[in-house]
């Protein structure tokens, strides 16, 4: 099921930089806080039937799926799978499996089979399979969202899953939803790029708005202020258009991020600063006891990013025989 990805717009396909989708180790976002918003989110502004049906007062997050792709030699990881209940309480539990896609990929849907394959083979239970293209290109040609396994005429097996293309969707459709993600959402929406400073600000005041808890609406600012990125001419105007008085609220609240930020800065200078501090210790060190370094050993040491690690290796250095006996 497509939606909002089956429009043939004739525009330059901007695609993002590929990402390494493949790494399996790679980090966690903070999807897996807000999965119930996010979740519920998406489903009531795009899913509506689905809602309807699923219980997404309880969710279950399970750790990060993924699984050896025998033919391509790596292990591909899964963004986000959660266990929840129906409404009607006919299953004990179904999954809902959720990948956010940057950029378009025309063999996506052959890799959401194989997603959901390895699901359905582990746990045996219903699956929803869910697709949020999040990039900035109106494609010239959609992505599948079936995937068929044929021989000449003859199908023995048809997948589908929703795919929600963000940018295919006008985003004015959505002003009288009473969906308080919906507001987020039109961050990636469609609209003119000479509209993205009053429209940055028309979305953090809607959010401001919304009468919800204070961590739910900082996810939402967060969420605007990622995909809704100011060059500096903007922002200069931005500040400028904020000074109304319809949008005191925002203002406000710019003020209050840009103090965070500036806290978070300094913390994370220092932070760094020890970190250097340590790296030069442990390289002066190897140096005075073993001679030279290596290219390979200094950037091996310059990827360390925990100090107790480079505490460890400079204690190690008054025993260690070699710099390779140190892992370096």
């Amino acid at each position: 099921m497509s939606i909002g990805a089956d429009e043939d717009r004739l525009q330059a396909t901007d695609l993002r930089p590929e990402t390494d989708d493949d790494d399996a180790h790679r980090p966690r976002s903070n999807i897996q806080d807000v999965a119930e918003e996010l979740l519920s989110g998406v489903y009531g502004t795009f899913l509506l039937e689905q809602a309807a049906l699923i219980n997404f007062s309880e969710i279950e997050f399970l750790e990060q799926e993924s699984f050896m792709d025998v033919a391509g030699g790596k292990r591909k990881a899964m963004d986000l799978v959660v266990r929840v209940g129906l409404k009607d309480g006919s299953e004990e539990f179904i999954l809902v499996h959720t990948e956010f896609q940057a950029r378009r990929d025309p063999d996506f849907a052959k890799r959401m089979y194989e997603y959901f394959s390895q699901l359905y083979l582990r746990y045996g239970k219903p699956i929803v399979p869910i697709v949020v293209f999040t990039d900035d290109a109106k494609w010239r040609k959609p992505v599948a969202d079936t995937f068929d396994i044929r021989l000449g005429e003859e199908v023995y097996m048809h997948f589908k899953y929703h795919l929600i293309k963000l940018k295919h969707f006008d985003y004015r459709q959505f002003l009288e939803s009473d969906n308080p993600l919906a507001f987020a959402l039109m961050a990636k929406m469609d609209y003119k790029p000479s509209q993205r400073v009053r429209l940055k600000a028309d979305f953090l005041r809607w959010i401001l708005g919304i009468p919800i808890d204070p961590a739910r609406r900082s996810l939402l600012v967060d969420f605007v202020e990622t995909y809704v990125a100011l060059n500096r001419k903007e922002e200069v105007e931005f500040d400028n258009f904020v000074q109304k008085p319809e949008y005191k609220e925002v203002e406000k609240m710019v003020t209050t991020y840009e103090k965070r930020g500036i806290e978070k800065g300094i913390e994370k200078g220092r932070e760094e600063g020890m970190l250097d501090a340590k790296r030069e210790t442990l390289a002066h060190l190897l140096e005075k006891r073993f001679g030279g370094l290596k290219k390979s050993s200094i950037n091996k040491i310059q990827r360390v990013r925990s100090t107790k690690r480079l505490d460890s290796l400079i204690l190690g250095v008054l025993d260690a025989e070699s710099i390779e006996q140190l892992g370096l």
